[in-house]
């Protein structure tokens, strides 16, 4: 192939939420652009990175598709305590304050590309990572932002339980009620 047909083919830069279901839809889609044959550099930070190998297969099931890699980026968060929901302030505020720097000099410097490998022609961060949408625009390379959660589950789940239980318009009572606040 030549170097101008090398570099008119798409490479994807996917960068999801660190946290499990994000991550699993992402390479969900990850593995659809694979068996396009598009070339993919899934970007993890390293705190969910280590678990995702260490507890799944993912290295096997992607071992298949020679136009995938996975890379990382520092997050600094220690990495005893296992990410989950109830510390997504602190996971974004670490993103935000470690991750965002490298993540742009990354993407300035071109380090997402090796010299054999095409260079990143589109990201597909998570629609949290704002910051991302900035960084393409800097770089001009073209961004589509992926949301993992359903509009439906985000509206009622996130922005409006609250006023819900408030208003009595939550319609659980009793202990599934409570096994549900839990």
């Amino acid at each position: 192939m030549d170097q101008q047909n090398n570099t008119l083919q798409p490479h994807v830069l996917i960068f999801p939420l660190p946290f499990q279901g994000p991550v699993n839809c992402a390479l969900k889609l990850a593995e659809l652009l694979c068996l396009s044959g598009i070339r993919v550099t899934f970007l993890n930070t390293e705190h969910i990175h280590r678990p995702l190998l260490r507890h799944t297969q993912v290295l096997s099931r992607f071992s298949r598709y020679p136009n995938f890699k996975f890379e990382t980026v520092p997050d600094g968060l220690k990495h005893e305590k296992p990410v989950s929901g109830d510390r997504f302030m602190e996971v974004m505020a670490a993103v935000d304050e470690v991750s965002k720097p490298l993540f742009r000099e990354m993407i300035l410097s071109g380090s997402l590309s090796r010299k054999s490998d095409r260079p990143v022609t589109v990201m597909i961060p998570d629609a949290c990572f704002s910051f991302a949408v900035d960084i393409a625009i800097e770089s001009s390379i073209p961004v589509i932002c992926f949301e993992t959660i359903g509009p439906g589950a985000l509206w009622t789940s996130y922005l409006n339980l609250p006023t819900l239980i408030e208003a009595g318009d939550v319609p659980f009572k009793g202990v599934f009620f409570l096994i549900f606040l839990k």
